[in-house]
Formats: C-alpha cells, structure tokens, sequence
C-alpha cells in the first residue's frame, strides 16, 4: 500500500465502474427495477463504509495486518456484488 490516498482511489476507481457495469447492464436486463436500485445502493454503501474505514483505522491492531484485511474484505464484497450484477443481467 503506497498511502490512504491511493487506496481510496482505488477503493472509488471499484466502485465507480461496478456501478456503470450495472448502470449498462440494466438497460438490457428484464430484471425488476428494485433489485437493481439494491445493487445500486449496495455500491454506494461498499464505497463509503471502505473510505471510512481507511480514514479510520481500527486502534490496536498493526497498519499492515489492518489494511490487507481490509483490501481483502473489500474484493470479497465487491465479487459478491458483480455477480449479482451478472446475475440479474443473465434475466430474460
């Protein structure tokens, strides 16, 4: 990790293009619009709890060990929302 800054950057690069895949993905989809405004609201909630969350580390534990958790926490739910996006783009 090069500094917060760049982390966050990134953490918002993610987020930004989960959200445009789904933003694309919707239009094609016959998916109900609700679940696409979960899936919506779900990135915009991944990318301030995970810029909060560098901002803010959590007292006690050692920098590094706290931000691979992090950064590893961060892929696991960012997956979990890109398969959802696949998912409701795959509805016919």
């Amino acid at each position: 990790m090069a500094s917060r800054k760049n982390l966050k950057k990134v953490i918002t690069y993610v987020a930004d293009q989960l959200a445009t895949q789904a933003f694309f993905a919707s239009y094609e989809s016959k998916a109900d619009a609700a679940e696409w405004v979960d899936v919506f609201n779900s990135i915009f909630a991944l990318n301030k709890e995970y810029v909060e969350r560098v901002s803010h580390p959590e007292p006690g534990l050692p920098a590094r060990k706290y931000y691979d958790t992090l950064c590893m926490s961060f892929n696991e739910e960012a997956k979990v929302i890109l398969d959802s996006i696949n998912r409701l783009a795959d509805v016919k």
